[in-house]
């Protein structure tokens, strides 16, 4: 009996132990390969993590292997024109791809001061009530004439690269109108309860506009805003009032 339960607890340990034995004999060695210097030569840099660089190949993008052999291969197979070029040539393929890179760079950036200039110039149009037309008709134009006289001609390019035309200036305000509308109807939401406010008037054509407000909690203050200004194509009546607003409700998800 005191033989068999020896067997028995021998035999249960090496079951306990198999399982870790079996993985580990299972895990293989990640090899991480660096960047050689010498792979220059045939066509290829790296990008990425410096610890587990990607092959970058100066011709054109290719996969995470770094390999010299296929590095190689891809040389011959891909660019055989390129096959016979030494170290130096490979060399100034490198530099030039860094200069057209840094140069994307600098454009995507000048073109986003562009437009965030567009929008800020929109924006002071809409505050003034002045017709579209003006930012470029008049403000264009005076900026660019104070950019000249005041920081030279070369800057003025620079200037000329913000639209300012009617059409540009509609969208902008549309754009800033609908993102303010969509941030003010996440507050409601996420307010649950809030009180509506509606007035009727009409403006300068003698046109009925119907005029909404709303006033809810948030952070333990109550704030105010305005929700829409809405034509009333009808006559004025409560049903027709109504019909605007729950309209507007609907589109907005409210």
């Amino acid at each position: 009996m005191d033989k068999f339960l020896r067997r028995k607890d021998s035999s249960s340990r090496t079951d306990d132990e198999e399982p870790s034995t079996s993985i580990t004999k299972n895990l293989k060695k990640v090899v991480k390969r660096k960047y050689d210097e010498d792979y220059i030569n045939y066509g290829f840099s790296w990008c990425g993590d410096e610890t587990a660089p990607r092959r970058q190949c100066i011709i054109q993008l290719s996969n995470e292997s770094m390999v010299a052999s296929k590095l190689k291969r891809h040389l011959y197979s891909s660019h055989p024109s390129c096959a016979n070029k030494d170290k130096q040539y490979f060399k100034r393929c490198l530099e030039q791809n860094k200069k057209q890179k840094k140069f994307m760079k600098s454009v995507v950036a000048v073109s986003e001061k562009a437009l965030e200039a567009s929008y800020h110039v929109a924006k002071l149009i809409l505050r003034q009530k002045k017709p579209h037309t003006v930012g470029e008709t008049l403000i264009k134009p005076a900026c660019m004439e104070i950019v000249r006289l005041m920081l030279g001609p070369n800057e003025v390019k620079e200037g000329n690269k913000v639209s300012l035309s009617a059409d540009t200036v509609k969208r902008r305000i549309h754009d800033m109108s609908s993102d303010i509308l969509g941030t003010l109807i996440k507050k409601l939401l996420s307010a649950e309860k809030f009180a509506l406010q509606i007035d009727e008037t009409t403006d300068f054509k003698s046109k009925a506009q119907l005029i909404a407000i709303v006033r809810f909690v948030e952070e333990d203050f109550i704030k105010e805003h305005y929700l829409f200004c809405k034509e009333v194509p009808e006559r004025t009546t409560v049903e027709e009032i109504f019909r605007v607003t729950d309209d507007f409700f609907k589109i907005c998800n409210i």
